[in-house]
């Protein structure tokens, strides 16, 4: 499959950790968690299972930077291996400029390559819990899309 994405994030995808569905559908990363990083009103309209939303413009400001931190951490446990937080948007380019900004933190990333676009041509949603299920960390801290919005009280 072919995933038509800019020039510029073409050439900065070589640099970023990629998962592709086939990886999530097998069980090969566990535990993770599912951030996308689309604008509230796309991620009302689909996502995958129960991911959270930290839009690409609040990473960018900052603030969702602390978000995917504390996400992170309410989600590590000693004894268990570190969640992968796996990016995704549409197709690819803003999960790798969201992927670039958080590099710093030393968080375990990755970037869903094809996005929920490459995941929905594999997946209908009546899957998601199945295949969520067996690999989701367990998410000790929820997120609306409507937080996004809002100050975080974590």
């Amino acid at each position: 499959m072919v995933i038509p994405m800019p020039v510029p994030s073409f050439i900065t995808s070589f640099a970023t950790n990629k998962v592709t569905v086939t990886d999530l559908e097998s069980g090969r990363l566990n535990p993770v968690i599912l951030i996308d990083v689309r604008s509230p009103e796309e991620y009302a309209q689909d996502r995958i299972g129960r991911s959270l939303l930290i839009p690409l413009e609040e990473i960018q400001t900052g603030q969702g930077v602390s978000t995917v931190q504390k996400v992170a951490q309410a989600n590590s446990h000693p004894n268990q291996p570190e969640p992968t937080i796996i990016l995704y948007c549409e197709i690819c380019p803003g999960a790798i400029r969201a992927y670039q900004k958080l590099q710093k933190t030393g968080l375990n990333l990755a970037v869903l390559y094809g996005g929920i676009t490459a995941w929905r041509q594999n997946i209908p949603m009546a899957r998601d819990a199945e295949i969520l299920d067996a690999i989701s960390a367990p998410t000790a801290w929820a997120y609306s899309p409507f937080e996004s919005l809002l100050p975080i009280g974590v």
